[in-house]
């Protein structure tokens, strides 16, 4: 038993090895590139600098990727998951469709769970429901790992507008993983004297429609492509992405089981596939929620400046100065607004002793020396008395933009 454990988990490293010469997996690297470059950008108009270099933050994403794939490959084999009518052609088209209506729309719950609705109702298109289910649940549960690890790096400082008007300080989280995946397909080749690898009496939990107990499985090298966005006020990215990371890994659990047991019910098919849609939709509305109406963590405070951001290597990074602490004084002298800041710098001294609290109200003493004068604190901070000089809103979706420019265009005629 043991000695085919062995085996069987040699025969899924070495078969997930071979994604690394997959020219669909360097195609994803490339389009995550893309994406990261252009955060990069926007970090430089925000900052005036490049906090994290694109290519560390790809080299991030494909470590992570492959890590968090490996763990999935694992878990799709010993599931007994196939690619056989798992519904996928189906799946990506409808779910390039929903991201027109609003862009988050892309993520397979949407999509798996409407074509696997169809099929259950109308019969067709002919799919394994509870395949495509814990494949959804199982990419999921990788993604929900990813979060509470790599969710929060990368994060880029942001000025939002809310409901009542006022303006705050978050970040915005942003995180794309290369993921090669293993899958199972219904061997129907020539007969296999060699290589097989026995599989205990319970196995696959997931049962393939049409399978035997002789039945043959090979390993397929897959492709996919996670990404993780939020938006953080109320919390630190730290926080945030573990707080997701929670929920999402109890949602995947959840469709994981339900999806078993859809394997072997006809009722549990139709429960896993309202879930997977209603389930997620809830866990987005909910994180939206307390958004909205949670207690902003990154907003000016009645005395002193509150930081939102520090640059890598500035005066304040070596200080040790956090996100969230606040600013009281400088060399003794209050710093309550804008003005009171740049009067400050203005004289160019070689040496500071700056008196801070953090969100938890400690306060501390922070002292930073340069002979050639100190012009910046390297802070982006929360303004005060002046507005920001940017704020950002959800993207609108593409049939958003389109309706917007058609009614524009009217509008003018």
């Amino acid at each position: 038993m043991l000695s085919d454990f062995i085996r069987f988990s040699w025969l899924i490293i070495k078969s997930y090895s071979l994604s690394l010469v997959q020219p669909m997996f360097w195609v994803v690297v490339f389009l995550v590139y893309l994406q990261y470059r252009r955060t990069a950008k926007m970090e430089k108009d925000i900052l005036g600098t490049v906090q994290y270099p694109t290519g560390e933050r790809v080299l991030d994403s494909i470590f992570f990727g492959l890590m968090g794939g490996l763990v999935g490959s694992f878990i799709m084999v010993l599931l007994g998951v196939t690619m056989d009518q798992s519904g996928l052609e189906y799946v990506w088209p409808l779910a390039i469709l929903l991201m027109l209506i609003n862009p988050r729309y892309i993520c397979f719950s949407y999509a798996g769970g409407i074509v696997s609705l169809i099929s259950l109702v109308f019969g067709y298109p002919h799919i394994n429901v509870a395949g495509l289910m814990a494949l959804v649940g199982i990419l999921h549960l990788m993604e929900s790992l990813l979060i509470w690890i790599d969710g929060y790096r990368g994060r880029l400082p942001i000025f939002m507008e809310r409901r009542d008007g006022s303006i705050v300080g978050g970040f915005n989280l942003q995180r794309f993983w290369p993921i090669p995946i293993l899958m199972l397909v219904l061997y129907s080749g020539p007969f296999l004297n060699s290589g097989t690898v026995e599989t205990p009496g319970w196995w696959p939990l997931i049962h393939f429609p049409g399978a035997t107990a002789s039945s043959v499985f090979v390993i397929m090298n897959g492709m996919a492509a996670l990404g993780y966005g939020d938006i953080v006020l109320t919390e630190t990215p730290e926080e945030r992405s573990r707080s997701s990371a929670i929920g999402l890994l109890g949602f995947s659990i959840i469709l994981i089981v339900l999806s078993v047991l859809a394997s072997k019910n006809m009722v549990m098919k139709y429960i896993a596939a309202l879930f997977a849609p209603i389930g997620h939709e809830v866990l987005i509305l909910y994180g939206r929620h307390v958004e909205d109406n949670g207690e902003p963590l990154y907003v000016a405070p009645e005395r002193g400046m509150r930081i939102l951001e520090v640059i890598k290597g500035g005066p304040a990074y070596k200080m040790g100065l956090k996100p969230g602490d606040i600013i009281l004084n400088i060399n003794g002298e209050s710093v309550n607004n804008e003005t009171d800041l740049r009067n400050f710098l203005y004289n160019m001294t070689s040496h500071i002793y700056v008196n801070s609290v953090n969100p938890d109200g400690v306060t501390r003493t922070s002292e930073y020396t340069d002979h050639e004068g100190i012009s910046h604190l390297g802070i982006l901070f929360v303004p005060k008395n002046e507005p920001p000089a940017f704020t950002v809103a959800e993207a609108p979706s593409l049939l958003s933009r389109i309706f917007n420019s058609i009614t524009h265009k009217l509008g003018h005629h």
